[in-house]
């Protein structure tokens, strides 16, 4: 029996060429001027290359791994606080806005999740944080949110 890589691999590659195949049902485009059917086209196959390199990782390992640790109390919580965090992320998009409803998320699952210190999941919340606040509504221009303050 293989390890659990080469059927994920599989699967994977075969997501990659179902997203390969359906962009180029759209206008592809050029670098300096892609078309709606790029982006999903580069995903493809980046996702191609990656299934790749995990099937043949896969193949030459030939071990089987453990079974995944069970569901022990601590990773109930860490589940379930996750879970709960998401369900008030998801209100507070909108009525806080991106950066003030996201810091608080990141910093919370640095924190929680990440076992970090608090001044790494501050430090670190704030920057992910705005760092995707400028990838996204700076340089990508996505509408999000105004959010109570106007940001």
């Amino acid at each position: 029996m293989r390890n659990r890589d080469f059927s994920s691999s599989i699967f994977w590659m075969l997501c990659s060429v179902l997203i390969i195949l359906g962009s180029l049902r759209l206008p592809v485009g050029e670098a300096h001027n892609p078309g709606s059917g790029f982006l999903p086209l580069l995903i493809g196959v980046l996702m191609a290359i990656l299934s790749i390199a995990l099937l043949l990782r896969s193949v030459r390992e030939k071990k089987v791994e453990e079974a995944p640790p069970a569901l022990n109390s601590e990773n109930r919580f860490k589940l379930i606080a996750t879970f709960l965090a998401l369900l008030i992320y998801v209100p507070a998009f909108p009525f806080l806005g991106f950066i003030f409803a996201t810091i608080p998320l990141m910093v919370f699952l640095f924190k929680t999740i990440g076992e970090m210190g608090w001044k790494i999941s501050l430090v670190g919340g704030t920057l992910l944080s705005l760092g995707m606040y400028m990838v996204f509504k700076v340089w990508l221009q996505v509408q999000f949110p105004i959010g109570l303050w106007g940001i």
